[in-house]
């Protein structure tokens, strides 16, 4: 299995953002990712988020997974 990407996370919860006007919080993003199908790896990153954080655009995230690649590409 490879790493988990930032386009992976983008297709598991992409559509978390545009649901409501209110912050998205990490609960709504497992549950997105879990909706979609989103493999386990990309579940249990999110789920490493913590609880108390809000994100209004889906690029706040990669303030929380710097290292994260953006697509398997990258991990060769």
């Amino acid at each position: 299995m490879h790493a988990v990407t930032r386009v992976e996370i983008v297709e598991a919860v992409q559509h978390a953002f545009q649901l409501t006007a209110q912050p998205t919080v990490p609960q709504d993003l497992v549950t997105a990712a879990t909706d979609s199908g989103a493999r386990p790896a990309v579940i249990t990153a999110l789920q490493g988020l913590d609880e108390d954080l809000q994100f209004r655009r889906l690029r706040e995230l990669w303030e929380h997974f710097p290292q994260m690649p953006i697509n398997a590409v990258e991990l060769d």
